[in-house]
């Protein structure tokens, strides 16, 4: 049974994409079979992060048929890639039916993988809560600030809503210590659970690090440098990437990844 995880965000600029990239990898090492699907269409960017180059995108698949098989890149850290495409804007508009062809269409890899994490658009578009949805788990990538709080906010409402998503995990990035986190945390629980009935489980936080940024310009998985500086990151990195192993599924309805 492939267990699926969307890994979304209120808005852009949280660290969502690197959060996706370094749980694919930790996953991997784990022992696991992943594969990371970049369903930020239009403005794809796991490739750049993994160092992959990719000639072949969900672009071809939706456009020529290609089979998704053929547009799986096996990355030199073991996660199996599907690319979403870069600057193609016919990619940032995809109506229902294209997404649906995307989501059934990875049930022939169904057998060869254990994990499949989804790296879905930032914002509350059709896109983002359609493959959101398809997810039997959702983690929410946050950052301690209003504008995140509000737009993380109305991702969950929505799903809530709209695809009467029930349980939500939340990991706080970029922040200054533990505790910050676990104050940021709390006073969005409080929000959230005012006004909804969802429950949130803390998936962990991640410090501001330099290292994550550099090796974003590196195209290194910071989970892959050899002597990480930052161990705090690198700890807690571990420690989310094992909370989502342990997450267990949501009930859920609809069309859903590797359903019947």
């Amino acid at each position: 049974m492939v267990r699926t995880i969307a890994v979304a965000s209120g808005k852009g600029g949280v660290g969502k994409s690197s959060v996706s990239v370094n749980c694919s990898v930790l996953l991997s090492n784990f022992g696991y079979k992943v594969a990371l699907l970049d369903a930020d269409f239009g403005m794809a960017n796991c490739h750049i992060m993994l160092d992959q180059k990719v000639d072949k995108s969900l672009q071809d698949f939706l456009e020529n048929g290609t089979e998704i098989e053929h547009i799986m890149y096996e990355t030199s850290s073991g996660v199996k890639l599907i690319p979403g495409g870069s600057g193609i804007i016919e990619l940032l508009n995809l109506d229902a039916s294209k997404r649906w062809q995307i989501i059934k269409a990875l049930d022939p890899i169904k057998s060869d993988i254990d994990f499949l994490i989804v790296d879905t658009p930032a914002g509350g578009s059709d896109a983002s809560i359609e493959f959101a949805a398809a997810c039997e788990n959702l983690l929410i990538v946050l950052v301690g600030e209003p504008t995140s709080f509000m737009d993380a906010y109305s991702f969950i409402k929505a799903m809530y809503l709209e695809k009467n998503y029930g349980r939500v995990s939340v990991l706080v990035n970029l922040s200054a210590s533990e505790s910050d986190a676990i104050r940021s945390f709390k006073s969005f629980k409080d929000i959230v659970t005012k006004f909804l009935d969802v429950e949130l489980e803390y998936a962990g936080w991640l410090p501001n690090s330099t290292e994550m940024k550099n090796s974003i310009l590196t195209r290194k998985p910071v989970v892959l440098q050899n002597k990480p500086n930052d161990q705090t990151l690198n700890k807690n990195l571990k420690n989310l990437a094992e909370h989502i192993k342990d997450l267990q599924p949501c009930s859920l309805s609809g069309v859903q990844f590797f359903s019947s």
